[in-house]
C-alpha cells in the first residue's frame, strides 16, 4: 500500500471510505516530500505501511521561521536505546520516519549550536499530527525551545495527493481557515475546475450537480432537496471540516454513479494529545446589518426552531365542506375551527435594524488510553437583506419585450448549527473500531416582498410571501479494521462498515397577491390561486449502507515490486418519503372586506367564518410520493507498483433497482409505480508513472453512471416545491453512461505543487430538460442523443522564495480551468426548446482562483488576498424561440488577516475577513437583456479563537 489519503495519512485503495481508514492506519506529523527516497525502497515501505504501521514526518526551523537542513531527528521508546530511529532533515528542513508501531516514544531534534528539542509522543492508530519543531541558538538564554501545536498541514495534503491512486484535488483545514468561507460550498469552489451554482450545488469540471456525489467521513449522504438527489453543500459549516477532497478519476471501490467526481469531506480528526479550541465571531453584511429588517414568525431561536407549524387539529383526510356529493366532508363550524387555528403571521414584522451575525465554535479532542475522542460544535446566526430584479420576456415584432418585470426585496434570518462526534477504540495494535457521527441543521425564515408589472393580470401587482424552512442531516458510521496474517507475504486486512444517514426538510409558506386597482391603490385578489395560500412540505430521505472488504498485500523479497489485491461487497438502500399539504382561504363575497388592508388584517379570526373566509384544501393528486433505490455491488481490483510504474485497475458490478410510487395522499390504495432495473459492469484503470520521486505522470480511464432522479421517472405532472413550476416526469428515461479519460502531470516539493491536466468525457443518453408547449410552461425530461465535455486544468502552489529570496515569506496558490461542452438534445415530441444543440447547463467556460499570502511565523501574522473568477454559464434553456439564459461572468475579491496574540495571551488569535469586496453584482442575461440582477453584498467578519492546549 501507499500514502494516498486526502489528509496525508497512508490509506488502502478503498477510496470510498478513506476518510475513516486513514484514521486507523497512521499518526501523521506534517508529511513532507523526501526526494532522496528510491522507488524500490518506497515500494517496500508502503507495503509495510499497510500493516497498520505509522509514519512520522515534520519540519525543523529556527526562531525566525527559517527551515534548517542537516538536523538529526531521533525517535525512540523511553529506556530502550535499541529502538531508536534516525533521520536527517533535507535541504528543505523536512524529515520523515516510517514503519512505526503504536506506542509511547520520545522525539528529539539535535544540531550543534542549537539547544536540543525533546518531546514525548504517544502514537496511537488513528491519530493525526502535523508537527513543526523550533530550535533556539544554544548561546541565547532568553530563548526557549518550543514545539508547535498540532495542526493540519498543506505538506500533508500535497504528499497525500502525490501518492493518491486517483486524480484528485484537496484542501486542508489550515487552508480553509485562511479563507472567509463559512460552509463547504465556498470551500470546495476554491479547488481547480469546481464551480458552485446557487451557492450550494457543486459542479465538477463543468458537469451539473446531478453528475457529482458527496460523502462525509466515507458515508454517502442523503439530500434535503425535494426534487433532486444532489446534496446542497451550504448545509455543512466550514469549521467542522478537516479536509475536502474532490476525486476526479474513478476506481471500483467507489459507487458506480461517480459521474464527474465525488466531493469527499472529512470532519475534525484525532489529535496527538489533549486539545481544546474555542472561537467567537461576529459579522457585518452590507445592506443588512444596522438597516431596517422585517422578521417572519417571531424569528429563529439559536436551535433553529421557528416558523408556523401545521396545527395539530388539521385532519389527515382531505379538507372540504360536506355536501350531498361529499357526505364525508366537514361542517361549516368544523371548517371555521380549523381555519381559525391557521391564523398567524402573513407578513414579516419590522424589528428595527438587523443585528450583526454571530458565531461560536468549540472543539475538544483527547486520547484516553486506547480510546480517542473528538467533539466539535459550531453555531451561526445571521441576517441578510437582498434586493433583486427579475424580468421575463416574450416576443413583440421580433424584439424581446418584458411581459413580467419585478423588483423583489427579501429579508432572511438564518441559523446554521453543526456537531461532530468521532470515537476510535484501539482493541489491539492490529484491530480498531470507530464511530463517526455528524449532525447539521440549517434553518431560515424569510419575508419577501415582490412588486412590478405582470402582463397576464393586466397591471401592477404586489406579492407578499413568508417562508420558514428547517433542514437536518444526521450521518452515523460504525466500522472496523483488522490486520491479519497471510495469505499475502505482508498479511491482509479486513474492513467493514455500517452506516445510517438521514435528511429531513420541513417548511411552511404563506402568500398573497395584490393588484393595483387605482393609481397607488392595491387590493387583495381573492380569486388568485396564490392568495390566501398556506402550504406545508415534509421530506425524509434515508440512506443505509453496509460494506465488507478484504485486501491481501504482497511484495517481492528484494523489494523491486509490491502490491495488493482487494475484493469487496457493498449494499446501499435509499428510501424517500415526500408529502405536501396545500390550503387556501376563499370567499364567495369579497365585497364585505376591505381588501386594501394587509393580509394580517384581513385573515383574522373574526373574518374566518361561514359566509366570510373559509379554508379549502388544494393538495394535488400527485403531491405525495415514496421512492427507493437499492444497489448491490461487488468489485475486484489490484494495486501494483514496479519500479517507476504503478497500476490501479479492476471492475465493479452493480445491480440497481430504482422505483418511485406516486399517489394521492388521500387515496393511497391507488398507486402508480415506475421501476428501473439495471445491471452494469464498470471498469477503470489508473496508471501512474514516477518521472522523478516527486513528479508523476497520470493516465486514467473509468466508466460510471448517472441515473434518473426519482421524480423524473414519475409519469405524472407535479408542481416543484421551489419555483412552483409544472413538471412532467418521463418513465421511459434510461440511465446515462459516462466514459472519462484523464491525463495529468504533477510535481511536488515541500508543500508546493505544479500540475497540468487534460480530460475528456463522452456521455451517452444524458438526461436533459425540455420545455413542453403548455399554458403553464411545463418542464419535462428526455434522454438526449449525446454530450461531450473536454477541458484543461492548471495549478500552481509555491513559495515565492524561488523567484526572489526576499520574498520567502510570500506564497501563491493559483488554479485555472478551461472547459467546453456540447450536448445534442435532438428533436423530441412535444418539445419546444429553442436550441437543440448547446453547452451543458451550469457549465462555466473559464474558472480561476488566486490566493497571494504573506506569513511571518515569528510575528504570527498572516495576510491573504483571494480572487475567484467564473465565466459565463447557461442557467435556463430557452423555449418557443426565446434565447437561452446565461449567467454573466463573476469575479470576487476577498481578504483575510490573522494575528497571533501569543505575547499577551498564549493560544489567542484574532482574524479579520472581508468577502466580495468588489461588490460585483450577479447578472443573468437573455438575448442581450438583463433577466435577473442582484447584489450579494460585501461581508466583513471578526473572530477570536483561543487554544489553551
Amino acid at each position: 500500500m501507499e500514502f494516498n489519503g486526502s489528509d496525508g495519512r497512508p490509506r488502502k485503495t478503498l477510496n470510498m471510505f478513506k476518510p475513516h481508514l486513514a484514521v486507523c492506519l497512521f499518526l501523521s506529523i506534517a508529511f513532507s516530500i523526501d526526494a532522496s527516497t528510491s522507488d524500490s525502497a518506497a515500494s517496500s515501505r508502503t507495503a509495510a505501511g499497510s500493516m497498520g504501521l505509522a509514519a512520522i514526518a515534520g519540519s525543523v526551523s529556527d526562531d525566525q521561521g527559517s527551515r534548517i537542513p542537516g538536523v538529526t531527528v531521533m525517535l525512540s521508546r523511553p529506556g530502550d536505546s535499541d529502538s531508536a530511529s534516525f533521520e536527517v532533515t533535507d535541504e528543505n528542513g523536512t524529515f520523515r520516519i516510517r514503519d512505526i508501531r503504536p506506542g509511547s516514544y520520545v522525539l528529539e531534534a539535535l544540531l550543534d549550536g542549537f539547544q536540543p528539542v525533546s518531546r514525548p509522543l504517544t502514537i496511537v492508530t488513528g491519530q493525526k499530527l502535523d508537527l513543526g519543531l523550533k530550535l533556539a541558538p544554544a548561546f541565547s538564554e532568553s530563548l526557549t525551545v518550543v514545539a508547535d501545536r498540532a495542526q493540519t498541514g498543506e505538506i500533508a495534503i500535497m504528499e497525500s495527493r502525490r501518492q493518491s491512486a486517483v486524480v484528485s484535488d484537496s484542501i486542508s483545514s489550515e487552508e480553509i481557515s485562511r479563507t472567509p468561507d463559512s460552509n463547504a460550498a465556498g470551500v470546495v469552489e476554491r479547488l481547480t475546475g469546481v464551480t458552485v451554482l446557487g451557492d450550494k450545488y457543486v459542479f465538477v469540471r463543468g458537469l451539473g450537480e446531478r453528475y457529482s456525489g458527496t460523502t462525509i467521513n466515507g458515508a454517502t449522504l442523503p439530500t434535503t432537496e425535494t426534487e433532486k438527489r444532489v446534496v446542497p453543500l451550504d448545509l455543512f459549516p466550514a469549521k467542522l471540516l478537516d479536509t475536502v477532497t474532490v476525486a476526479k478519476s474513478y476506481t471500483p471501490d467507489r459507487p458506480g454513479d461517480f459521474g464527474s467526481g465525488v466531493v469527499e469531506m472529512t470532519t475534525t480528526q484525532f489529535p496527538s494529545g489533549q486539545s481544546l479550541k474555542v472561537s467567537l465571531g461576529s459579522g457585518y453584511q452590507a445592506g443588512s446589518t444596522g438597516r431596517r429588517f422585517s422578521q417572519y414568525g417571531g424569528g429563529l431561536s439559536r436551535s433553529g426552531s421557528g416558523g408556523q407549524a401545521r396545527p395539530s387539529n388539521i385532519p389527515t383526510q382531505f379538507l372540504q365542506r360536506s355536501s350531498t356529493l361529499q357526505p364525508n366532508g366537514f361542517t361549516s363550524a368544523e371548517l371555521q375551527e380549523i381555519g381559525r387555528s391557521l391564523v398567524g403571521d402573513w407578513t414579516g414584522r419590522e424589528v428595527g435594524s438587523a443585528a450583526p451575525s454571530s458565531d461560536f465554535g468549540l472543539t475538544y479532542g483527547n486520547t484516553f488510553g486506547r480510546l480517542g475522542v473528538v467533539l466539535s460544535a459550531v453555531s451561526n446566526h445571521g441576517f441578510s437583506r437582498n434586493e433583486e430584479e427579475q424580468r421575463f420576456f416574450g416576443f413583440d415584432a421580433g424584439q424581446l419585450v418584458p411581459i413580467n418585470d419585478y423588483d423583489l426585496t427579501s429579508y432572511k434570518e438564518s441559523v446554521n448549527n453543526g456537531f461532530v462526534g468521532n470515537f476510535s477504540a484501539r482493541l489491539t495494535e492490529r484491530n480498531r473500531v470507530f464511530l463517526n457521527s455528524v449532525f447539521t441543521r440549517d434553518a431560515s425564515s424569510e419575508d419577501r416582498f415582490q412588486e412590478g408589472l405582470q402582463t397576464s393580470t393586466g397591471g401592477q401587482i404586489r406579492d407578499y410571501r413568508v417562508r420558514y424552512q428547517i433542514e437536518d442531516v444526521l450521518s452515523t458510521r460504525l466500522g472496523g479494521e483488522h490486520n491479519l496474517s497471510g495469505p499475502g507475504s505482508l498479511g491482509s486486512l479486513v474492513e467493514w462498515n455500517l452506516t445510517r444517514s438521514s435528511a429531513t426538510n420541513d417548511s411552511d409558506l404563506r402568500e398573497n397577491i395584490y393588484q393595483e386597482s387605482a393609481p397607488g391603490l392595491f387590493t387583495l385578489q381573492t380569486a388568485y390561486a396564490d392568495s390566501g395560500k398556506i402550504e406545508y412540505f415534509d421530506l425524509e430521505d434515508e440512506v443505509r449502507q453496509a460494506g465488507l472488504a478484504y485486501t491481501t498485500f504482497f511484495a517481492q523479497p528484494e523489494g523491486s515490486w509490491s502490491g495488493s489485491v482487494k475484493g469487496g461487497v457493498e449494499r446501499m438502500e435509499r428510501a424517500r418519503d415526500f408529502a405536501a399539504r396545500r390550503f387556501r382561504f376563499t370567499t364567495t363575497n369579497s365585497a364585505q372586506f376591505d381588501l386594501r388592508l394587509t393580509p394580517d388584517e384581513i385573515f383574522t379570526a373574526e373574518n374566518i367564518r361561514p359566509g366570510g373566509f373559509e379554508i379549502r384544501e388544494f393538495t394535488g393528486v400527485n403531491d405525495a410520493y415514496d421512492a427507493g433505490h437499492d444497489v448491490d455491488a461487488g468489485y475486484l481490483m489490484t494495486d501494483l507498483t514496479r519500479g517507476r510504474w504503478r497500476f490501479i485497475g479492476g471492475a465493479r458490478y452493480e445491480q440497481s433497482s430504482q422505483f418511485v410510487t406516486t399517489f394521492n395522499p388521500f387515496d393511497t390504495a391507488n398507486r402508480v409505480e415506475s421501476v428501473r432495473e439495471d445491471n452494469d459492469l464498470l471498469p477503470s484503470v489508473n496508471l501512474v508513472y514516477a518521472l522523478r520521486p516527486q513528479t508523476n505522470l497520470r493516465f486514467a480511464y473509468g466508466r460510471s453512471l448517472n441515473r434518473p432522479e426519482f421524480r423524473e421517472l414519475s409519469p405524472f405532472n407535479f408542481t416543484e416545491v421551489a419555483g412552483g413550476r409544472s413538471v412532467s416526469g418521463n418513465p421511459d428515461l434510461v440511465q446515462a453512461t459516462l466514459d472519462s479519460f484523464d491525463a495529468r502531470w504533477e510535481t511536488f516539493n515541500a508543500g508546493s505543487v505544479i500540475a497540468a491536466s487534460v480530460f475528456y468525457k463522452k456521455i451517452d443518453n444524458p438526461i436533459e430538460r425540455i420545455v413542453q408547449p403548455t399554458s403553464d410552461y411545463r418542464l419535462s425530461f428526455v434522454n438526449a442523443d449525446s454530450a461531450e465535455l473536454r477541458g484543461l486544468e492548471l495549478e500552481f502552489r509555491s513559495s515565492l522564495e524561488s523567484l526572489m529570496p526576499s520574498l520567502r515569506l510570500w506564497s501563491i496558490n493559483a488554479n485555472y480551468a478551461h472547459i467546453s461542452s456540447d450536448v445534442t438534445v435532438g428533436d423530441h415530441q412535444f418539445s419546444v426548446v429553442t436550441n437543440t444543440e448547446r453547452p451543458l447547463e451550469g457549465q462555466s467556460d473559464n474558472v480561476g482562483n488566486l490566493a497571494l499570502q504573506f506569513y511571518h511565523p515569528r510575528w504570527g501574522t498572516m495576510f491573504r488576498v483571494l480572487g475567484a473568477y467564473s465565466g459565463q454559464r447557461l442557467t435556463e434553456v430557452g423555449a418557443f424561440g426565446l434565447p437561452d439564459t446565461y449567467e454573466d461572468d463573476f469575479m470576487s475579491f476577498d481578504v483575510v488577516f490573522s494575528q497571533s496574540l501569543e505575547p499577551l495571551v498564549p493560544g489567542l488569535e484574532i482574524k479579520l475577513a472581508g468577502s466580495n469586496l468588489l461588490d460585483e453584482k450577479r447578472r443573468y442575461v437573455q438575448g442581450g437583456e438583463i433577466q435577473r440582477l442582484f447584489d450579494p453584498g460585501r461581508k466583513i467578519s471578526l473572530s477570536l479563537s483561543y487554544t489553551p492546549f
